[in-house]
Order: structure tokens, then sequence, then C-alpha cells
């Protein structure tokens, strides 16, 4: 799965001239393919009460179920991207965490209020987009921007929401949980989670569709070879043209 997806990627770029050096790093990586494992870095994590990975996915019931880290995953400051699908399993009417890190007051997260809004850390608490309905698996991004000074949501690769101020996160406090907020809250989420992803640097709006609508899997075999084919075919024309 990471590999045709990182083939899918590969594939775009050569296609359509994209530099393949990405201004944002993925450090993070969560298939849930095999449990709680880190693809990209070494921070694993501890699946709490009945939380559990089947079929790809997080599964958590809303009833102190979540994953703890051991670290804190997201860049406390800077610039970076927290990327991740996710559906919520009934409307909870609470305040609920896809994640969260540090403390009330310096905390970051990223969920819902009891109106199902999303909220993206204490200092964005009120989006005013809405979260999915129930039973549709949606891709939600933030980018946080130091440089230009913005942060931005993105539900389905579209930006829903920005601001003009770069969101960081306190150092001390609770590490990074999945499903549940920093203590010593609970906002547990009922629902499940997939594919989360997060980098050191800001994603662009290209590379957060690119990621909320992969190349379809068969395809990129074939984009792929095209792609070989036209690099090919771009450096015969310049020896042909370095002849003398």
């Amino acid at each position: 799965m990471n590999a045709n997806k990182a083939l899918s990627v590969v594939a775009f770029c050569m296609l359509t001239g994209a530099p393949l050096a990405q201004a944002a790093t993925l450090i993070h990586h969560y298939d849930f393919s095999s449990g709680v494992t880190d693809s990209a870095g070494s921070a694993n994590g501890t699946l709490v009460g009945d939380a559990s990975t089947s079929g790809g996915v997080l599964t958590l019931d809303g009833d102190g179920d979540y994953v703890q880290f051991s670290s804190f995953l997201v860049p406390t400051s800077g610039s970076y991207s927290v990327s991740f699908f996710a559906t919520r399993a009934v409307s909870q009417g609470s305040y609920t965490e896809v994640i969260s890190q540090a403390y009330s007051g310096g905390g970051f997260y990223i969920g819902t209020d009891p109106g199902g809004n999303m909220r993206a850390s204490d200092a964005w608490g009120s989006t005013g987009v809405a979260f999915a309905a129930p039973g549709v698996m949606t891709h939600y991004a933030l980018t946080v921007d130091a440089g230009s000074n913005t942060s931005s949501l993105y539900v389905n690769g579209t930006l829903a929401a920005s601001v003009g101020y770069a969101y960081g996160s306190g150092t001390s406090g609770t590490a990074t949980r999945f499903g549940a907020q920093f203590a010593p809250y609970g906002e547990y989420f009922n629902g499940t989670i997939d594919d989360v992803r997060i980098y050191s640097g800001a994603l662009s709006g290209n590379e957060v569709a690119l990621l909320a609508n992969p190349v379809p899997e068969p395809a990129s075999y074939a984009m792929f070879a095209a792609g070989l084919v036209l690099v090919g075919a771009r450096a015969w024309r310049r020896r042909m043209q370095l002849k003398p």
C-alpha cells in the first residue's frame, strides 16, 4: 500500500513536471496495517482500552479508547502538516478529538465541538468547518506555514478555512494521542481513523489534494511506465540536439 502510493506520487511528478523534492518532509506515518507502527519514523503507539487495528484502520468506540505515544509527534513550532482519513460512527454531541498533545490553554488538537464543527487547537477553536456526517470516510489536513504566518484546514483536498496565524503547541503536558484529548480530559472519538501522516513543513494545496485523492493503484504503474518513456524521449532529444 505504501509503495503504491509513493509510486503514484512519483508518476504524477514525472508526468506533470512537478519537482520530486518537497518542502514538507514526512516524519511519522501510520496506516494501521500492522498495529500502530510508524513506517516513516520510530514512534510506535500503544493501544489503550478497546482500541483495535483491523483491516488497515484504527477503530475506537468512544468509551475510553485511544492510542498513546511516548513523545510529541507534531512539531511544536515552525511549519508542519497533519493529514488523516476519519469517519464518525455516530454524532456524539460532545467534544471529540482525532489527535491531540500538550495541555489546556497551549494544546494542539484536531477534533469536533458538540455541534459537530471542527476545532484545530486551543487557538483555533471555531473553524466554521463541519466534520463529515457519520459513516462517511473523509480526508482532513491541517497545514501550518510559519513563513507566511498561515494555518489552513482542508477537507477532501479542498481548502475549507484559513487564518493568518501559525499555530503551534506547548512543549509540556501529555504526549500525542490518537482518538482522545490530552489529560485530564477524555473527549474520546467514536469511529475509525486511517493513514495518519505528520510532516515537518507545510504541504501545498496540490500535495494535500493528492493525499486526499491518490492516483488509483493500477493506473499508477501505467503512469510510471509512461513517465519513464517520457523521460527517455526527452533525454534522446537532448542528445540529438548536442550532436555536431
